[in-house]
């Protein structure tokens, strides 16, 4: 930062102090490295380090109960917590609790009798059989397919501000969904050839010839 603000011939000072000031940092300081830390970088991490803590404090029950799957010594009451979260996902038929707290003690047995022990959800749910573990394969799957983060979401939604724009209102909604596949997908490359072999296997008025 202070390489970048000497190439513009900038001086970093630290801004006017008054006695009474509730808008932004007052705190009085010696240089202009003190006055910063003191009213940008400290409450920077501070905040990031509340915000992580937040977040992940309310899913750490959740979090549990999946690395229980994984322990061949794991408590019961995590996975209870874990299947009540899922319920409707699940098998039930009115108890519940007894069925997974049964399954999930086979899961151990298995886990301990395992030489080769799994170390991702999906290498758990190649060993799973769904007919013998059907809840823990469930909840197996459901691991697989939690997304890390909204970020793909997201991208989503913003190539489709792109893609519909106000002259391509009237724009169907095959030909959106065709679009923003091309968008969202552009790392992968069609070949031409390849197209028209999908637009010659379709019924068309006329002959289609090349």
């Amino acid at each position: 930062m202070v390489i970048f603000v000497a190439s513009f011939d900038i001086e970093i000072k630290i801004p006017r102090l008054t006695k009474k000031q509730t808008n932004r940092y007052n705190k009085p300081l010696n240089t202009p490295e003190q006055y910063y830390r003191g009213s940008i970088f400290i409450p920077y991490l501070d905040k990031c380090i509340t915000e992580l803590e937040e977040r992940f404090n309310v899913h750490r029950s959740i979090l549990s109960g999946f690395d229980s799957l994984f322990r061949e010594n794991g408590p019961i009451e995590d996975i209870i917590i874990l299947s009540n979260k899922y319920i409707e996902d699940l098998q039930n038929d009115g108890s519940q609790n007894q069925i997974i707290e049964a399954e999930y003690k086979l899961w151990q047995r298995k886990l301990i009798q395992t030489t080769e022990k799994p170390n991702n959800a999906l290498e758990a749910m190649a060993m799973c059989n769904q007919s013998i573990y059907p809840n823990i394969y469930k909840l197996l799957q459901i691991l697989v397919t939690l997304p890390i983060s909204s970020a793909t979401n997201e991208r989503t939604f913003s190539n489709l501000k792109r893609i519909k724009t106000y002259l391509r209102n009237s724009m169907s909604e095959g030909r959106l969904n065709g679009l923003a596949m091309l968008s969202i997908n552009k790392n992968y490359s069609i070949k031409p050839e390849e197209v028209i072999e999908e637009l010659a296997r379709k019924k068309r008025r006329l002959p289609f010839l090349l």
